[in-house]
């Protein structure tokens, strides 16, 4: 059965907050602004999603070691593949929150991609 405090402020709406602010603010590091490539600004956004995974699998460890099974505690190799496994898995959960914010970051850059285009062309044509 689940914990009366198995969703929570801190342990729930806290940590999406956090990967929902990263999935803004890792974009605005990783995508060159004045690129012309929706190849390059592919490849920031594809970088963002594994950064985004793998703070996901950290925080997720943090509130599981909170909670009083500390991540690398458990020892052996195979219980650690299944510790990585579970934190994988509620990592993959959050991209819920995150993933759509993360879609209207790559539809903002694709969209000054195409305005640094039209203003090149236009400049062009003078």
């Amino acid at each position: 059965m689940f914990a009366l405090d198995s969703v929570g402020f801190w342990n729930t709406a806290v940590p999406l907050g956090v990967l929902m602010i990263l999935a803004v603010l890792i974009p605005r590091i990783l995508v060159d602004r004045e690129t012309r490539s929706h190849g390059k600004v592919a490849l920031g956004i594809g970088l963002s999603v594994v950064a985004l995974f793998v703070c996901g699998v950290g925080i997720a460890a943090v509130l599981t070691a909170t909670r009083g099974v500390p991540a690398m505690a458990l020892g052996g190799s195979a219980e650690l593949g299944t510790s990585v496994a579970i934190y994988a898995r509620l990592s993959g959960m959050t991209a819920i929150a995150w993933a759509p914010i993360l879609a209207l970051v790559w539809f903002g850059h694709a969209q000054s991609v195409e305005a640094r285009r039209g203003r090149d062309l236009v400049l062009e044509d003078r």
